[in-house]
């Protein structure tokens, strides 16, 4: 609120509006909260920031609603991409309660003209087992991503850049975003779709390495916040090796360092062990694992 100055009261007067300016009014001996800098968070808070992370970046991919499951993104257009038609921050009970929730998700996706393609379970402790037996049970299949955090501040990393080689954003050139978008997908042209559609979150920053014209290696970066979270990390078989990802990462370390993030995570799945090795060079460390459960009809979509 804003007083006028000859108007304006003292310090007192907004603590204590009723009870005037005196010393008196003030209780040393009153605990003031005291807010916890993220920088100190806890495993199971970064693993809930992570979540949270997950479903802001498939936020771009669909429409958003809230069901009883979880966050259901969904669209139609996309049938044949997961995370687009997939629930997120999922609350799976025992017993009963799971399965109802279960076909009530299903029944939302087929009105909505699609397919529930996967849930992300949420981070929640208890009771795991025997939500697996039930999931399982009904045919679906557990997928698991190991989630890294770094465990320094980013910085920005000394790493040159080879001739011929030039770094852009991915926005200045759509052309080749598309191209390396479409190589990703291995000609999948509803990923290609989804991956470009990422670049129309203003949250996202994305980076192209170019070599003789063509788009070699990408990364982008999804800010909420004091965190972010690195995805589409790719680089092409025809370079790998070479040191091109570990170029395009400490671009992305710059990236991280300007926006002051306090956190940066990153999952990596088992089948990308270069992936996880890069990263672990870079100082990133597990703090758990998401669970991806995917529906029986989705098992050879992409994610």
């Amino acid at each position: 609120m804003f007083w006028p100055r000859a108007r304006r009261p003292g310090l007192m007067g907004i603590l204590y509006p009723c009870g005037g300016e005196s010393a008196t009014a003030y209780n040393p001996k009153m605990p003031l909260p005291i807010l916890q800098p993220t920088s100190q968070a806890t495993p199971q808070t970064l693993l809930r920031l992570f979540h949270q992370t997950e479903l802001n970046w498939a936020r771009h991919l669909g429409e958003e609603q809230v069901l009883a499951l979880g966050t259901a993104i969904f669209n139609p257009e996309l049938k044949a991409v997961v995370q687009a038609n997939s629930v997120f921050c999922a609350s799976m009970p025992v017993g009963a309660g799971a399965a109802e929730k279960l076909a009530e998700a299903q029944a939302f996706y087929r009105e909505k003209g699609t397919k529930l393609g996967g849930i992300v379970v949420g981070p929640v402790a208890g009771s795991g087992g025997e939500r697996l037996e039930f999931l399982a049970q009904s045919g679906w299949v557990l997928q698991r991503r190991e989630i890294l955090r770094l465990a320094r501040r980013p910085a920005a990393s000394p790493v040159g850049v080879p001739e011929g080689v030039k770094i852009i954003p991915a926005r200045a050139s759509f052309r080749h975003f598309r191209q390396l978008a479409v190589e990703m997908a291995a000609d999948n042209a509803q990923l290609a779709k989804a991956s470009m559609l990422h670049l129309d979150d203003p949250h996202v920053d994305a980076l192209l390495a170019l070599q003789e014209g063509r788009a070699v290696a990408g990364v982008a970066v999804l800010a909420m916040g004091e965190v972010g979270r690195i995805d589409q990390l790719y680089v092409s078989d025809k370079v790998r090796r070479h040191g091109m990802g570990e170029l395009i990462l400490s671009r992305t370390m710059e990236i991280c360092a300007r926006a002051l993030f306090r956190q940066v995570l990153v999952g990596c799945g088992a089948e990308e062990p270069a992936a996880l090795a890069l990263f672990r060079k870079f100082g990133f460390e597990p703090i758990g694992a998401l669970e991806f459960w995917r529906a029986p009809h989705a098992a050879d979509f992409a994610f």
